[in-house]
């Protein structure tokens, strides 16, 4: 998971891209591309545009390499660079959705991280807690697998989305509390975030 990828190696493999090392690109590539995948999906709801999209994002990278190691955070550099180039497709397929808002996005959470507390989470307990997010306003769907299965920070969502972090907060109360009660689990936030 590139939450434990150690920033310092990061740094390292930008550096090398700058140099024009493909393997470090094709690492980059590896450690991003599919849940920026799934994000462009939200967007797209096509598969097809959104391999398209992501593959634009990375050629215009490895093109532009010079100051690759200059981002201050990839992470939101590559997802703000995704959503740009998946509107840029919807522009292509019909103007007036360029402007197209996240309220409309659709987010599945796929799996939980295999940390002590996900390894207790039967298949069963994630098919009902997929059903609870399916039913979730969509910008909250959004914020909470931008948050909860790509790892990224309140920070990072609202430079992505371009909302702020109260807003954020408050969308992630909304998921967790929903989550919560329909499980049965006790709704404090302390115990709420801590099993999210």
């Amino acid at each position: 998971m590139l939450a434990k990828y150690p920033e310092g190696d990061i740094f390292y493999l930008l550096k090398q891209i700058d140099k024009g090392c493909q393997a470090a690109f094709s690492k980059l590539y590896s450690l991003y591309a599919k849940r920026l995948l799934v994000f462009s999906n939200a967007i797209l709801h096509s598969t097809e545009m959104a391999e398209e999209a992501v593959e634009d994002v990375f050629v215009k990278i490895w093109n532009k390499r010079g100051g690759l190691s200059e981002i201050e955070n990839i992470t939101v550099y590559l997802y703000v660079a995704v959503k740009n180039q998946s509107l840029t497709k919807l522009s292509e397929k019909a103007n007036q959705l360029v402007t197209t808002s996240f309220d409309d996005l659709d987010t599945y959470v796929e799996t939980f991280s295999e940390d002590p507390h996900s390894l207790f989470i039967t298949t069963e307990m994630l098919n009902r807690v997929n059903e609870i997010i399916t039913g979730l306003p969509p910008r909250c769907k959004m914020i909470f697998k931008l948050k909860r299965e790509d790892g990224l920070s309140y920070k990072e969502i609202s430079s992505i989305l371009n909302i702020s972090i109260n807003t954020i907060d408050a969308q992630m109360a909304i998921a967790v509390k929903r989550i919560c009660e329909a499980m049965g689990v006790e709704k404090t936030k302390k115990s709420a975030f801590r099993f999210f």
